[in-house]
């Protein structure tokens, strides 16, 4: 079993957080989590950068990014650093589809906006079903509709300060070394969101 926690912003990519990858990843670990991946708001991580930070902290960092969309925000996974000007829902999936990358709808009840239809459906693997920085009830209904797409819902923390760490994550059967890994064990469908605080 991995447990990591698939929803994290870092300084100074992402500009609304309040930490440093550091110090995401000491809470992490504090917090018996075994990996985080950082999701940053439209900017990538190049894959030497972490790498580097992997080597430095012995600990499971992966990266992905959280596009903005006409379809909401979004959680991209596998695909390659670039441009991330992927305005609409359309085009993300287009470039996922080309890098064999995943696309997951994130807290798609926030806001009182269910943003599921058939196009949803169509473009995303499925949506954020545990965000920790949501409400009980935007889970519950997260989770309801994670049930109509082909894989499960996912977990992340959505964490920008240092107390949302880890308080959500997604439990893979199988281990997870690399974003190819975490790819692989997406599709295969073996996880589970959770909630952890």
């Amino acid at each position: 079993m991995t447990v990591i926690d698939l929803h994290c912003h870092t300084l100074p990519r992402s500009q609304c957080s309040a930490m440093q990858p550091e110090e995401a990843i000491d809470l992490a670990r504090a917090r018996g989590i075994d990996g985080i991946c950082l999701t940053e708001h439209d900017r990538f991580w190049s894959p030497a950068e972490v790498a580097a930070l992997r080597k430095r902290t012995r600990f499971l960092v992966l990266t992905a990014v959280e596009l903005t969309t006409d379809m909401g925000h979004v959680l991209a996974f596998g695909l390659p650093p670039g441009p991330a000007h992927l305005a609409t829902g359309e085009a993300a999936f287009a470039a996922a589809e080309r890098a064999g990358g995943l696309l997951f709808l994130a807290h798609p009840a926030r806001d009182g906006l269910l943003k599921v239809n058939r196009q949803t459906v169509e473009y995303f693997a499925s949506v954020e079903a545990i965000n920790g920085s949501d409400s009980r009830l935007q889970n519950m209904a997260a989770s309801g509709l994670a049930r109509g797409f082909r894989l499960p819902g996912i977990g992340g923390s959505d964490a920008h300060t240092p107390a949302e760490v880890g308080r959500a994550a997604t439990r893979f059967e199988d281990p997870i070394e690399d974003e190819q890994s975490l790819i692989d064990a997406l599709l295969s469908g073996r996880y589970e969101a959770i909630h952890l605080a």
